[in-house]
């Protein structure tokens, strides 16, 4: 025997309201379960299906029980008992089990088996014989002997008339001395039938009026009212039936108010779900909307730096070209310069030669001024030699005053050469001084034209750069407009969608509302029955 362990001394409630149901084919795998049974059990409806029903089946349920069980629906019969059963995490529930066979074209197919919430007393007196049977101290009534001790009244009832008239007959054949005899036989029999007769119609009548009774219970939606089986052959097949009808009837209708209280409250909560979504989607149509605005809003903004980037790029490119220009301009003013500063030094060289040569020529003036000095000296001394020769020296003194005048003509020259020497000297000097600022300045002037040429070729690099950014974001612009457009085209398709999604929002929204209003009108149509069950 299968034991599911662990166990706990936790006892749970079966709902009265709602029996549980399961189904089963003829090897016990369970088929069916409705939700009472999922929620007791603590197993899912998938762990459920497809598992053999001893899955809850609790290590105090003796296994001759359950073989009770089996021997008895095999044979077509009902099988009633009460049973403690295992939930999944170990917590027990007794229940009061009814298992019938399900028949198809007479052929038993599978088994039915409807739960209810037994009595204390009962639950009570079988954990008792549990206990019992577990300790080998009793046995598990069986069902099928107590169903053969059931007697047939119809049965019965035409044996006792046959015995009747046998008697009678008997009676008959007695012999006139046993007249007496023949005559308390023939009172006996007539006796014998009349009550087999009223014996008979008491025990159909008792069972009609119970038949009577429970058929007006069902009429009434009494499904609470147990039938007490007491009889077997026709009759008591019949009321076995009417009690499976009953309960199978009293399952199914607390299935049935319970799907309708959960689609009432589903419907209900569909419907203020359909409403908050009908809301949702009035505002994500007004989102879109204005997120199709502003993505018509990106698009013209986009646009308008696509034509920024492209002006910016003719531009770049016209600032390329003023920038060459002006470093060819610069190279230019450079070459220029350069050759200016190679005049001006070669220049400078020059006066600086002319200078040298100014010193030379004031060396030799002094010299030459040395020389009329002497030679002044030279006439002078002459002279007085002449003035002592007398008439002699005559001559010889007019030559040495001509020598003496060209002394002095050769001393005044020479110191006018020197004069002119020194001023030549000076502007040399002033000239070389100027020409030096000149190669100062020059040098410095064509640093900056390095410099701003070099400043130039930044500038054509940095438009070149420029420009190509202008070009890559202005392809970059476009593509991004090309997708702007897409993503607008798909806002409006989802906008379409949106409103399509509102219709049928409203549609789902009015078929919940049908569904509610359905759930009612099942409600109010079980209610006949659901206030016998509260009771």
């Amino acid at each position: 025997m299968k034991i599911n362990l662990p166990v706990t001394t936790n006892e749970l409630i079966v709902d009265p309201v709602n029996p549980i149901v399961t189904k089963t084919d003829v090897k016990g795998s369970i088929t069916y379960v409705n939700r009472a049974f999922v929620e007791i059990s603590g197993f899912s409806e998938q762990e459920l299906l497809g598992k053999n029903h001893n899955i809850v089946r609790h290590p105090d349920m003796p296994p001759e029980a359950f073989a009770d069980l089996w021997e008895t629906i095999k044979t077509g019969k009902p099988w009633n008992g009460i049973v403690k059963n295992r939930a999944k995490n170990g917590d027990f529930y007794w229940v009061e089990a009814y298992v019938t066979p399900i028949t198809e074209h007479g052929r038993i197919v599978g088994y039915m088996s409807v739960r209810s919430q037994p009595k204390r007393s009962d639950v009570e007196a079988a954990s008792a014989l549990y206990r019992q049977v577990q300790a080998k101290q009793a046995k598990v009534p069986s069902t099928l002997q107590r169903y053969a001790k059931q007697g047939d009244v119809l049965k019965r009832a035409p044996v006792l008339a046959l015995l009747s008239s046998a008697v009678a007959i008997g009676s008959f054949f007695l012999p006139d001395s046993q007249r007496l005899l023949r005559e308390g036989l023939g009172m006996s029999a007539s006796l014998l039938a009349l009550a087999a007769g009223a014996w008979g119609w008491i025990r159909v009548r008792s069972m009609l009026t119970m038949l009577d009774q429970h058929f007006q219970d069902l009429q009434e939606g009494r499904l609470d009212h147990a039938m007490q089986v007491k009889e077997g052959g026709l009759l008591g097949r019949v009321l076995s039936s009417l009690e499976a009808l009953r309960i199978h009837y009293r399952a199914t209708i607390a299935d049935v108010m319970r799907a309708s209280l959960y689609t009432k409250e589903q419907a209900h909560g569909l419907l203020d779900d359909m409403h908050a979504l009908a809301a949702r989607s009035v505002q994500q149509r007004q989102g879109l909307g204005q997120i199709s605005h502003n993505m018509e809003s990106l698009s013209l903004a986009v646009q308008d730096v696509v034509r920024l980037a492209e002006h910016n790029q003719q531009d770049s490119l016209h600032t390329q070209q003023v920038a060459r220009e002006g470093r060819q301009t610069m190279d230019a003013a450079t070459g220029a310069a350069e050759r200016a500063v190679n005049v001006v030094s070669q220049s400078r060289n020059s006066m600086v030669e002319l200078d040298e040569a100014m010193v030379r020529i004031r060396s030799m003036t002094t010299l030459i001024h040395e020389i009329a000095d002497q030679t002044n000296l030279l006439a002078l001394n002459a002279a007085i030699e002449a003035a002592r020769a007398g008439e002699m020296g005559r001559g010889f003194a007019v030559v040495a005053d001509e020598v003496r005048k060209l002394a002095e003509r050769t001393t005044n020259t020479t110191d006018s050469i020197g004069e002119i020497v020194e001023e030549i000297g000076k502007i040399t000097h002033s000239a070389v001084s100027s020409m030096d600022a000149t190669v100062e300045e020059v040098g410095e002037v064509n640093g900056q034209i390095r410099l701003s040429s070099g400043n130039l070729q930044g500038l054509i690099e940095a438009a070149e750069q420029s420009s190509q950014q202008a070009r890559q974001l202005a392809r970059e612009m476009g593509s991004k407009s090309d997708s702007i457009n897409v993503m607008a085209t798909a806002l409006e398709q989802l906008n379409a969608l949106s409103e399509q999604d509102m219709h049928t929002t409203h549609s789902i929204g009015e078929s919940a509302g049908h569904l509610a209003e359905t759930s009612v009108d099942l409600a109010q149509l079980t209610d006949n029955f659901s206030k016998w069950q509260k009771r």
